[in-house]
């Protein structure tokens, strides 16, 4: 059945200092309306703009995008930037809300649908609590290449997301070189919004290491690790659905709770990088790489394992079913 008349408004930003998750996970529920014939639009503030594609609405001031979100038929929200205040606000302007939302700090807030990878409650003021890592946002590559035959996962992958805002990336290189790791099974992995980027492939030059830089098909990549060094964010559940046990760098205060919750069901561990100083960063950063070391010489089968059983990819196709098959408050 198509939804051909369905108007669904996003409202999501990406820049250095916010990363790239919120956009790119919102961009996989967008094409998981688009697949329903429903038209979709994004909001993005104008101090975002470097990072806006086309057709996108760039504003100024919340009211130039009010009118649009009035007249959604959908309308979904994917910001820390919104307080409760705030999104009750939306929901009076359209109560066919759904709300992304990651660590629930915000108090109660009234919205229609309520989207969280994390396996946490929310008041009755949320209608349709859509939770637990079942309903991740994944790009559909990951689904298809979970498939793929594990023995394939021979890599050690590092990556820091699409932005890598600490530009932690080319520190741990050098320690992973410096203390030996060979570097035929060392994988970089760059976000196309790397400052640095072209140091760090210089130096992946010189030293002959395999380094990817702005890479569509992150899936492939991952599909071929068997242990990963990465940021949290929306990446731990990417990873998570491939089956790579991970050690994860935490670099900002929301990332806390999935790192817990995870780190819980024994497929991952973390490290806290936030409110670290840089002269404090090099020291750290050697002791997760001396553990991931030790790890490595492991057997991570039961980790891949428990790993692949908490995200299997199909969470936008989950979730979009949901709000389609719900009646709209008109």
């Amino acid at each position: 059945m198509g939804y051909s008349r369905l108007n669904v408004v996003i409202r999501a930003d990406a820049s250095v200092h916010i990363g790239m998750g919120h956009r790119v996970r919102s961009e996989v529920l967008a094409e998981a309306f688009s697949e329903q014939g429903a038209e979709v639009c994004f909001v993005v503030h104008a101090s975002c703009a470097d990072f806006s594609k086309e057709g996108d609405f760039v504003f100024g001031s919340e009211s130039e995008w009010h009118e649009l979100a009035h007249q959604a038929d959908i309308l979904v929200l994917d910001h820390y930037g919104y307080d409760a205040a705030a999104i009750n606000a939306l929901f009076q302007l359209n109560p066919n809300l759904l709300v992304l939302d990651d660590n629930n700090n915000r108090g109660d807030f009234n919205c229609r649908w309520l989207l969280n990878p994390l396996s946490l409650r929310y008041s009755e003021t949320v209608q349709f609590p859509l939770t637990g890592g079942q309903c991740a946002q994944l790009r559909p590559q990951f689904s298809k290449y979970r498939a793929v035959n594990p023995i394939g996962q021979q890599k050690l992958l590092l990556t820091f997301g699409g932005t890598d805002p600490l530009e932690l990336t080319l520190p741990f290189i050098k320690s992973l070189f410096v203390k030996g790791f060979p570097t035929e099974f060392l994988l970089i992995m760059v976000g196309s919004g790397v400052q640095n980027a072209k140091e760090i492939q210089d130096y992946c030059r010189q030293h002959h290491m395999e380094c990817q830089i702005g890479v569509n098909q992150v899936s492939e990549l991952m599909a071929q690790s068997r242990f990963a060094i990465s940021a949290a964010g929306g990446t731990l559940f990417e990873l998570a659905c491939m089956g790579v046990p991970t050690h994860f760098i935490q670099v900002a205060d929301n990332q806390k709770d999935a790192l817990a919750e995870h780190s819980a069901l024994g497929w991952c561990s973390a490290t806290d990088f936030t409110g670290c100083l840089p002269k404090q960063r090099v020291s750290l950063i050697d002791k997760v790489v001396e553990s991931v070391l030790k790890t490595w010489q492991t057997d991570l089968t039961q980790r891949s394992q428990l790993a692949r059983e908490c995200v299997d990819g199909l969470g936008a196709w989950r979730v979009v079913e949901t709000v389609l098959a719900s009646r709209l408050v008109k």
